[in-house]
């Protein structure tokens, strides 16, 4: 599969969600159900295979920060207040493609791209666990087994 271009809509468990807000990098857009990590300064981006990146979850609302700088606050209406960020869910288990070596459960994953997982890539960005299949071509992966 290929990063994200529009918002998903993702297969998880049904779960209580732990959410995160995330104040967003300058320049970033952030699609519905993306991985989602923060980079070296604690700013949310796109999941990369990219070193120095860390995943958070998965996006709970999109967020499209392409003409504002670092931390550029966003959407009021929810239970931060009034600053602005992005909300990941940091737990749960969800379905995602995958590329390369087949999974076994109990394999990590980690993130090639925004929308994809591996066995193996350069950078080890550590998602969680594969626990069991999907659909053709996707895993579950849980997401607060790291």
């Amino acid at each position: 599969m290929s990063a994200l271009t529009a918002d998903v809509h993702r297969q998880h468990s049904v779960h209580q969600p732990q959410f995160l807000p995330l104040p967003v990098k300058g320049g970033a857009r952030i699609y519905l159900n993306a991985l989602t990590c923060t980079d070296a300064n604690g700013f949310a981006v796109r999941a990369s295979d990219t070193a120095g990146l860390r995943f958070q979850g998965v996006a709970w609302k999109p967020f499209d920060n392409t003409n504002g700088s670092d931390g550029t606050l966003g959407d009021t209406f929810n239970g931060f207040g009034a600053t602005r960020y992005v909300e990941v869910d940091s737990q749960g288990e969800w379905e995602f493609p995958f590329t390369g070596a087949t999974p076994k459960p109990g394999d990590n994953a980690f993130a090639v791209d925004d929308n994809t997982v591996a066995t193996a890539t350069t950078n080890s960005i550590l998602v969680g666990k594969f626990t069991r299949p999907g659909r053709p071509g996707k895993w579950f992966v849980d997401v607060d087994r790291r």
